[in-house]
């Protein structure tokens, strides 16, 4: 897509987890609808370069533009500490203002709860899965959302947590305890995120689905999230499952 096709009033994204299934799917399906600063694990810069020529597929060797760009690659690393506060400030440097901030962002590590070597691990999938992203909307807030409640409502600005059906259910002998106990940690502390910041005018919602794409499509995954930030729903946890639901 080039630039006139997208027009200046696109929503600014910023999109954690670009690298994985839902990132790669989003910059691809949804580029024409949003700019996005797209956040990177360190040293993926194969996947940035090709995000790259997605944004303008005519013109593959065009260096991106300085100022106003719609597609803004930001390398980073979840476990580290300061990499929440750097987002942010690449983020708002890049495009002044943030609309919808979507963490895919995942780190599987599989593993029995009565392992201690697992269990020694289990602090670094926290973090990156359920610390980090919560620490990034807090920088969001602190640095911009926090001054602006009435242009927050505007514009609508809003938060899209990935978590997973693997948040209530228990698969025996699968390993997920980090994983499951991550992802409910997330839904929950999305629900509470959704009322701290229902003063600033910013809306928090979740989507959970099951497997995907092999048991709910990406399609349907990318189109409950679009749904979801051109609504007015906040506190909401979408189930994408063969039967979805719900939870208020």
């Amino acid at each position: 897509m080039t630039g006139q096709e997208l027009g200046n009033e696109s929503r600014v994204c910023l999109l954690l987890g670009a690298g994985g299934r839902m990132g790669r799917s989003f910059c691809q399906h949804l580029g024409a609808r949003y700019r996005i600063a797209a956040v990177y694990r360190n040293g993926n810069s194969t996947e940035v370069r090709r995000q790259e020529r997605v944004i303008d597929p005519l013109a593959p060797d065009r260096p991106a533009p300085e100022i106003r760009t719609h597609f803004y690659p930001i390398a980073a690393d979840l476990a580290d500490p300061t990499s929440s506060e750097r987002i942010v400030e690449l983020a708002l440097a890049a495009f002044g203002h943030i609309d919808l901030v979507v963490n895919s962002a995942v780190h599987y590590d599989w593993g029995p709860g009565t392992s201690l070597e697992f269990l020694e691990r289990l602090p670094r999938q926290l973090t990156i899965n359920v610390v980090r992203p919560l620490q990034v909307v807090a920088e969001m807030y602190r640095k911009s959302w926090h001054a602006t409640p009435e242009e927050n409502r505007r514009a609508n600005r809003n938060v899209v947590n990935l978590s997973s059906v693997a948040a209530f259910n228990v698969y025996p002998d699968s390993g997920q305890i980090g994983y499951s106990s991550c992802k409910a940690a997330l839904t929950m502390a999305s629900r509470h995120l959704a009322l701290e910041l229902e003063p600033a005018g910013v809306r928090v919602n979740v989507i959970a689905p099951n497997t995907f794409p092999g048991i709910v499509s990406v399609e349907q995954v990318l189109a409950t999230l679009c749904e979801l930030d051109s609504g007015s729903a906040t506190g909401e946890v979408r189930v994408l499952d063969r039967r979805s639901k719900t939870i208020e």
